[in-house]
């Protein structure tokens, strides 16, 4: 009987310790079940840093009109919620500013456009220009919004082949320099462009003209040029800024003005004109006193 009733007791106690185990593994496999389901919302709420994105600020003072870079803007992680109105960076690249944003500041949706309108990407107090071109004139077709040009201009003088528009040799020079292209045909700087798949399965026609950027006097240079000579376009490296004194150049010819001898008139001498004194008819004087005839001058010059 002893011996039954110590077994028993043993056998109690190592129920006891088992179901004290199987409690303490449950209860550990319960808190890794909670901390695993554990609301995101509720992480974030205890750490405010994992709800901050990345909004664009302003890397210099950006002017109205400009297009905008990724060298114009920094990154600013911030609480979107206190900023509802800031735009990330990827919403800025490309577009214009619509007005003046200060360096440092957050910049706002509102503030930039795609700028579809070339008036928005004048800058401000210059003025947009459009030229005819072909080929020839826009560097084979490959100039682009956003490049940088001279213009060039030749004047026609007596020995173009076209013809004569002017006196004297022809003459060509650089009218500008470093001028910005804004438009080229209906491609407008910094609007959306088709993909280059789409270009090289369907090539866009020639464009016929190029609007440049000019200052209002440079418009008035233009415009003359325009009307009295023949533009060129010369591309520019992006990074070459330097602006070359460059003499105007001539035709090598004879200056058709010199070479052409002037009219010449023939002026014949009129025959001199001589004085012809008629002779007075030389008749003889007869003196008559009553019957008697006297002839006292005969006519001969002789009495």
């Amino acid at each position: 009987m002893m011996r039954l009733g110590w077994k028993a007791r043993i056998m109690m106690v190592g129920g006891t310790l088992a179901a004290l185990l199987f409690l303490l593994l449950g209860l550990r496999e319960m808190e890794r079940s909670s901390a695993a389901t554990v609301p995101a919302t509720s992480s974030g709420a205890m750490n405010p840093q994992a709800q901050a994105i990345v909004l664009a600020a302003a890397a210099r003072p950006i002017r109205t009109g400009e297009t905008i870079t990724a060298a114009m803007i920094r990154n600013a992680a911030t609480d979107p919620a206190r900023h509802p109105s800031a735009a990330t960076p990827a919403e800025l690249i490309g577009k214009v500013a619509t007005r003046a944003i200060a360096e440092g500041a957050l910049i706002p949706r509102d503030a930039a456009e795609n700028g579809e309108k070339l008036a928005i990407r004048v800058p401000v107090g210059m003025r947009a220009i459009s030229i005819d071109t072909t080929a020839e004139i826009a560097v084979a077709g490959l100039v682009r919004p956003g490049d940088r040009v001279d213009v060039q201009v030749v004047y026609p003088g007596a020995d173009a082949i076209s013809g004569a528009r002017g006196s004297g040799r022809s003459r060509a020079q650089t009218l500008l320099q470093m001028v910005q292209v804004l438009a080229v045909g209906d491609a407008v700087l910094g609007a959306q462009q088709t993909s280059g798949k789409d270009q090289l399965s369907a090539p866009p026609p020639p464009a016929r003209t190029v609007t440049l950027a000019l200052s209002p006097e440079q418009v008035s240079i233009l415009s003359l040029a325009k009307s009295t000579g023949a533009l060129t376009l010369s591309l520019r490296n992006p990074v070459d800024g330097v602006q070359v004194a460059i003499a105007p150049a001539t035709s090598r010819g004879p200056d058709p003005a010199l070479a052409v001898p002037a009219a010449s008139v023939t002026v014949q001498a009129a025959p001199p004109v001589r004085a012809r004194l008629s002779t007075p008819t030389r008749q003889p004087i007869e003196l008559v006193v009553g019957d008697r005839r006297e002839t006292i001058y005969s006519g001969s010059g002789q009495r």
